[in-house]
């Protein structure tokens, strides 16, 4: 659906409408730059929701062009969620502004507080000037969360390392015969509070796959030899990460582990990135099991809302979600 104004100076206004077959009356406006953070799985949570999600991108200020866009909108739909930042802009106050007066019934949210209790993740701001309210009184775990993480992280070393001991001896037979050289792979990550550890992996790239330098791994990088793909969709390739989680490096479930050089870059790019550091980094994550593999500052971005979120409201349930979600993950083929 598209409304366009014939007004050479106004920019056009794109409306994109997606329709469920609930019976549910409601109808939800977002109005503050959806594409910077709803995702495919995001739209489908809504429309299990909602009857209608209308999607108004942030590009226009000029309140007759809004008027002649967004009333024919509101006048059509009389129970509204509108999830806008008031006070961000002249757009979101406008469009505030024609909700209220075009409604019969009306809930309204910020884009922290609709992303924090209907997404399930916490909204970064697009500029590292931005502040989100929610993430500025933001802590590490408390002791009772560290007690309980570190049972768990204890009980899953002892349980995993041994009855993954099998598919090591297999592992390090068909990588020697596939690509000669070293079996396992270590690299210096960032963990806890920014202190690095050498985190292991089995090898799955050539000897010479970072002769030209760091750069992210994609998922159909030509560095990667037959059974080393076959490692990263089953996740085999990170099993000598229990060993630091034996060390207490790591923890089974956390933020990815990083790089320095590309946590550097993430955070001078990326408000509240350097957050994640305060806990410890994990074998599988909330931000790998509910985001696509991705690469760059605009993945980093994504990925953080999960991590930053999963910090926040860490609970024993979220942390078994983690662990089912990762294991279907790997069952079905998905990789990580």
């Amino acid at each position: 659906m598209q409304y366009t104004n014939s007004r050479q100076s106004t920019p056009r206004i794109s409306v994109h409408t997606f329709n469920s077959k609930r019976s549910s009356s409601k109808t939800i406006l977002v109005v503050t730059g959806y594409d910077y953070f709803l995702q495919k799985y995001d739209l489908k949570r809504l429309l299990a929701k909602y009857a209608k999600i209308i999607l108004v991108p942030r590009s226009v200020e000029d309140r007759e062009f809004l008027v002649e866009t967004v009333a024919p909108i509101l006048s059509r739909n009389h129970n509204i969620h509108l999830v806008t930042n008031p006070m961000y802009d002249r757009q979101h106050q406008i469009i505030y502004q024609l909700s209220i007066n075009h409604s019969k019934i009306i809930e309204i949210n910020t884009v922290y507080e609709f992303c924090e209790k209907y997404l399930k993740k916490i909204y970064v701001p697009e500029s590292i000037e931005d502040a989100n309210p929610q993430i500025d009184t933001f802590k590490a775990f408390t002791w009772p969360i560290k007690f309980a993480k570190k049972i768990i992280d204890g009980l899953a070393g002892g349980l995993l390392l041994p009855l993954t001991l099998p598919v090591w001896g297999i592992s390090t037979l068909i990588i020697k015969k596939q690509s000669p050289g070293s079996v396992f792979y270590t690299q210096a990550r960032m963990g806890l509070n920014g202190q690095e550890f050498d985190c292991i992996k089995f090898r799955s790239m050539r000897l010479d796959a970072e002769a030209g330098g760091a750069r992210f791994a994609s998922r159909n990088d030509d560095r990667i030899f037959p059974f080393g793909k076959l490692m990263r969709i089953t996740r085999i390739d990170e099993l000598p990460q229990l060993l630091n989680l034996v060390k207490g490096q790591i923890s089974l479930i956390g933020p990815r582990p990083e790089r320095g050089v590309f946590v550097e870059t993430f955070v001078e790019e990326i408000p509240y990135y350097a957050q994640r550091l305060l806990v410890k980094p994990g074998i599988s994550g909330y931000a790998q099991v509910m985001y696509p593999y991705g690469s760059g500052v605009k993945d980093a971005r994504h990925k953080l809302m999960y991590d930053l979120y999963y910090i926040k409201n860490w609970s024993l349930a979220l942390e078994l979600e983690i662990v089912w979600r990762t294991l279907i993950t790997i069952l079905l083929s998905k990789g990580i």
